[in-house]
């Protein structure tokens, strides 16, 4: 990449990735991994800084989720559905409680984030369960932080160990993480089948 170019991009990289990873809390579809992952890459290629690519995701990450917490805490999203917009994303916060499920443990406040749509469902959860606030925002800032840790490091684990752009090493990783969330969910599907016979 023309260092030029990406010497114009890096001030609102890591804003960037705070606000899309906020807002993939609401809109779980949205590529905010991808963008962390892709961070992580290029600071494998020193051309961003892992730091400050992990504080905006971990940021990003608790302030997304509990926003969601509060959102279904307050029971504020009946207030959603008086715009096209709010209706939309009512409909993905639903599909992501169905598909992750309505468990508010400890353990899912921070690992059900690790599948598609989990972050929003287990906040979801939690608000709905009235889980205590102090409770989710210490639980959340823990899973919120392995999140980061994951996402970011995965980008730069792909950028270091091929020998391929930046754009390649973030699409491997991508792929590595969408492959593990499937194998997660994959798991705990079959062990909630299991137990329920």
């Amino acid at each position: 990449m023309d260092p030029g170019v990406l010497a114009s991009f890096l001030p609102v990289l890591y804003p960037a990735i705070l606000v899309a990873v906020a807002i993939d809390a609401f809109i779980p579809p949205l590529p905010a991994e991808i963008l962390t992952i892709t961070a992580g890459a290029m600071s494998a290629h020193r051309d961003a800084d892992p730091l400050l690519t992990w504080i905006a995701a971990f940021l990003g990450c608790w302030i997304g989720d509990l926003a969601v917490y509060l959102l279904f805490r307050r029971e504020l999203t009946g207030l959603l559905v008086r715009w096209r917009w709010g209706r939309a994303v009512r409909r993905q916060l639903d599909a992501a409680i169905a598909r992750a499920g309505r468990s508010a443990t400890d353990a899912a406040l921070i690992a059900v984030r690790f599948l598609p749509g989990g972050r929003t469902a287990s906040m979801a959860a939690a608000g709905i369960s009235r889980v205590p606030g102090r409770r989710v925002v210490v639980l959340d800032g823990v899973g919120s932080a392995l999140w980061a840790v994951w996402t970011v490091g995965l980008g730069f684990v792909t950028g270091t160990a091929v020998d391929l752009p930046v754009w390649a090493g973030s699409l491997i990783g991508s792929g590595i993480g969408l492959i593990s969330g499937t194998v997660i969910a994959g798991v705990l599907a079959w062990r909630s089948r299991r137990a329920r016979r």
